[in-house]
């Protein structure tokens, strides 16, 4: 209940009590002539105060919107500005910056490049091993060989790579939509992250970083 309506409540209140017993003290027919008559008009205004009280505590005020930070870790959109980001092929060595998963067949180690690849490499000397070309495969994180035949993903979709040239892969086949990789619409992870702008390009993965002002939150 509000202080307006208990005040009005209280103030009015003696007002009526008294009004009632001088009812009482009149003839009966006229009693309840006039009780009816003031029922009339009370039973309103009292619905209208009682109709701003709250007895139950069931009115709660909407919390403050929480401020967006100046600076918070979460998550970056990495977007690919290629015409055609389901193309693979062979590249020279590149450099390993986000090594992930790695195979050994015979002399050769495949490592997932992460996000953007796989570097195959010669071992026949493990102290001395040589780069000698990437397959490039977007959003690639997944990695399995069975003779010469390379499985692995580019983003969402399931490709078979056949490397029996290494300097020349080809595409034997491709499975659409057999992984949940990448959401190009929101993060892994809960908590702020940089808005999708879509003029830079396709999202082709999220990556941690500090972020300034972001206005996304997941």
């Amino acid at each position: 209940m509000t202080i307006f309506s208990t005040v009005f409540v209280l103030a009015f209140l003696p007002l009526l009590l008294g009004m009632v017993n001088k009812l009482k003290n009149s003839n009966t027919i006229s009693y309840c002539m006039k009780r009816t008559s003031l029922s009339a008009w009370l039973l309103p205004v009292l619905a209208i105060t009682l109709a701003s009280c709250d007895p139950f505590g069931t009115r709660r005020t909407q919390p403050e919107p929480e401020p967006i930070p100046a600076e918070v870790d979460g998550w970056a959109p990495v977007y690919s500005k290629d015409a055609d980001i389901t193309t693979i092929k062979s590249l020279p060595p590149q450099n390993i910056v986000k090594g992930g998963k790695i195979y050994i067949k015979g002399d050769t180690l495949y490592q997932v490049e992460s996000g953007k690849g796989i570097h195959v490499i010669l071992i026949k000397q493990p102290a001395n091993p040589q780069k000698i070309a990437f397959i490039s495969v977007t959003g690639a994180q997944e990695l399995a060989i069975k003779n010469a035949t390379l499985y692995t993903n580019n983003l969402n979709d399931l490709v078979v790579l056949d490397i029996a040239k290494i300097d020349s892969v080809k595409v034997a086949d491709r499975i659409s939509n057999v992984f949940k990789m990448v959401d190009a619409t929101r993060p892994p992870g809960t908590g702020y992250f940089e808005c999708v702008d879509n003029s830079k390009g396709t999202v082709v993965g999220w990556e941690q970083k500090l972020l300034k002002y972001p206005k996304c939150r997941n």
